[in-house]
């Protein structure tokens, strides 16, 4: 028996021996040809810049023919043309004056077989001395008043104003108001003329001016000037910046330009608004009366364009794929989802995340509720005015498919407040990782709060992303939407407009009452109107990004108006009105009851009990003497990517609300 379990294994040895000797021959026979090199791109980063003055910043290109590469630059996710690629592989990026804070710029460089290589900096534009930036003002005709604006860089411009003057007139100076961000705007009257208009800003001891040509038109002498507009005026003399284009702009008869907004392929969305590159002009706006455009441009994930990521607690690399589908259905649209998220994640001890099957309905046309006489079990505050989202559970999903809960862990404390440390969660381990997310029972992974990171880039040097931090971003806008809530309302980020227009972190009005700490979950907070930016929901009605005029939406939040937890983290009510779901009661085992969580509902099979679930079945030991299909079995598996092997040898048992598994499993080495 002995002597056939080692022919048997030689034989395998030498079958492995073959192959790898046919793999070297082949690999041999290419060694004529000269082997395409792949090309590298390199940069300082972390530098501090001087903001306004239009600084530049060199990357160096390497490659065995430059002639062959492309180059793609980002500014800020912003796809930007504006750079010349040297002889000897030098590159200047031109960093825009109007840019402040810390800047990202990401490289890309290509060759013509497909090789390529990345590189991403970040920089710092500071002003330790007041500067000025003005763009041209655009004509006007007489008897209009002419607007110009521009942007105020110092370190503290709450300790600056601002003014204009005619320099050599007789008015004197006049006031110019600035926003707290060095912003200003104004208007000024004028004659039919050009003259000089001086801008000042006096800031402490320092002071700096800047000046441009105002200029007032005869009537009728200005208007559009390009022949390739369509209203085109050959008498005007002056371009009043009027001009229009039609979709054809190339004139072949054709609606090219629309074309190219068709699809919503996010693979093609280099600076990340949501929009199709080619299509910023021609589509700004959406339909707040019909999200369906919205949400087909918004949701990531569709058509395969997601990207490979990894669970940090697992061995080896997982290769997740996030995938999102979207359908319109009688009225409504139909998102299915299989619950990966598209960056790097962390499951937590309920390890580990798997694909789900979630499919959820929103409204096309969301709607206010205006019904009120809604149950208050889970949202005291709301008074019944708004239907509550669950305190555990979907009550959400993220844009990239990823499910939303409540604030509430399997026991009914606040998940966020224990991670957070305002109070000790004693009755089941609680573990929030990254982007304040983990899985919980069978494999499903969801966030208890942030959910920003989906639109994080960790490309920068040195940075991966254990590196991601809440806030995600400081740079002075707006944030993206980041979910959708059941009601079909937007979530976005943590950054919005305040009452005074001005962008800035938006704020919870929720606190906890009086001695509590979040042990008890919901029941331990109280909203008080005005102590942050949001409503009982915690949502507000504004302009976003996408929506200028204006819609009704939510925010992630960390903080309230004190400055203390953020609480309920996403929302806590439903502001509009949430389709009937045709869902099963009995789904939710583990997050809406089960063990450690609450009674099943009625009529709902309970399941064993907890630390009973079924274990796989292990049937006696097989024959000593190894049979051929078992060594071939071996070698097939001796083959296989690592992480098949770590499938096949950790069961993984269920887990709880929170992520506590409730069976043994072997330790993950």
């Amino acid at each position: 028996m002995g002597q056939r379990t080692q022919s048997l294994t030689l034989a395998g040895i030498m079958f492995l021996s073959v192959l790898a000797g046919m793999l070297m021959f082949d690999l041999d026979s290419t060694t004529e040809e000269l082997p395409n090199i792949k090309p590298s791109i390199a940069g300082d980063s972390g530098e501090t810049l001087q903001a306004g003055l239009e600084p530049r910043v060199m990357l160096l290109v390497s490659d065995e023919n430059l002639d062959s590469v492309t180059l793609e630059i980002l500014i800020d996710g912003a796809r930007t043309e504006d750079y010349t690629l040297s002889e000897n592989g030098e590159v200047w990026i031109e960093i825009p004056p109007d840019k402040r804070g810390v800047v990202l710029i990401e490289a890309s460089v290509i060759d013509d077989e497909g090789l390529s290589d990345d590189w991403a900096g970040t920089f710092t534009m500071s002003a330790a001395s007041p500067i000025l930036v003005i763009g041209d003002p655009i004509p006007v005709e007489e008897g209009e008043k002419l607007a110009f604006g521009g942007t105020l860089f110092f370190e503290e411009i709450s300790a600056c104003t601002a003014r204009w003057e005619e320099p050599g007139g007789s008015g004197g100076s006049l006031p110019i108001d600035l926003d707290a961000d060095g912003r200003f705007s104004h208007e000024i009257a004028g004659e039919v003329g050009a003259v000089t208009i001086r801008v000042i800003a006096d800031c402490g001891s320092d002071t700096t001016q800047t000046e441009f040509l105002a200029t007032w038109l005869e009537g009728d002498n200005a208007g559009c000037t390009d022949p390739a507009a369509s209203n085109y005026d050959s008498s005007s003399q002056t371009d009043d910046g009027s001009c229009e284009y039609s979709p054809d702009s190339d004139g072949d008869g054709t609606n090219d330009d629309q074309d190219l907004c068709e699809g919503h392929d996010d693979s093609a969305d280099a600076d990340g608004d949501g929009i199709p590159d080619g299509c910023d002009d021609i589509q700004s706006k959406y339909d707040s009366s019909d999200m369906l455009e919205f949400w087909q441009d918004k949701f990531l994930c569709q058509n395969n364009s997601g990207l490979e990521v990894d669970d940090y607690n697992t061995t080896g690399h997982d290769a997740h794929m996030c995938s999102v589908r979207l359908n319109s259905e009688d009225g409504n649209i139909s998102i299915t989802m299989n619950g990966l998220p598209n960056h790097d994640f962390e499951s937590g001890p309920g390890c580990c995340a798997s694909p789900q099957t979630h499919v959820i309905m929103i409204p096309r046309a969301p709607a206010n509720d205006t019904l009120g006489g809604h149950d208050t079990t889970n949202c005291p505050e709301a008074a019944g005015s708004y239907q509550c989202a669950a305190d555990r559970g979907s009550i959400a999903f993220a844009i990239n498919g990823v499910p939303i809960f409540g604030p509430e862990d399997g026991p009914g404390g606040d998940a966020v407040a224990s991670q957070h440390g305002a109070y000790e969660e004693d009755r089941q381990e609680i573990w929030l990782g990254l982007c304040h997310g983990h899985s919980g029972p069978g494999g499903t992974y969801h966030y208890h709060a942030d959910a920003n990171c989906i639109h994080w880039h960790n490309e920068a040097q040195n940075e991966g992303w254990r590196n991601y931090s809440f806030p995600p971003d400081l740079s002075g806008e707006q944030s993206p939407v980041i979910g959708v809530a059941l009601d079909g309302y937007p979530i976005y980020g943590a950054y919005g407009l305040d009452s005074l227009g001005v962008v800035a972190e938006m704020k919870s009005s929720y606190r906890l009452k009086e001695g509590q700490t979040g042990y008890n979950g919901i029941d331990d907070y109280e909203y008080v109107e005005g102590l942050g930016d949001l409503d009982v929901c915690n949502g507000h009605f504004g302009p976003t990004p996408d929506f200028p005029e204006g819609i009704y939406h939510y925010h992630s939040t960390m903080k309230n108006g004190d400055g203390e937890m953020g609480f309920p983290y996403f929302l806590i009510c439903y502001h509009g009105v949430v389709p009937e779901s045709d869902s099963d009661p009995c789904d939710g085992y583990g997050e809406t009851w089960g063990p450690g969580v609450g009674p099943p509902p009625d009529g709902c099979d309970p399941g064993p009990p907890q630390g009973q679930e079924s274990l796989p079945t292990i049937g006696p030991p097989g024959p000593l003497e190894p049979p051929i299909i078992g060594l071939i079995g071996v070698l097939w598996l001796l083959t296989r990517p690592s992480n098949t092997l770590r499938e096949w040898a950790f069961w993984k048992g269920s887990s709880g609300q929170a992520g506590t598994t409730h069976v043994c499993r072997p330790t993950q080495g």
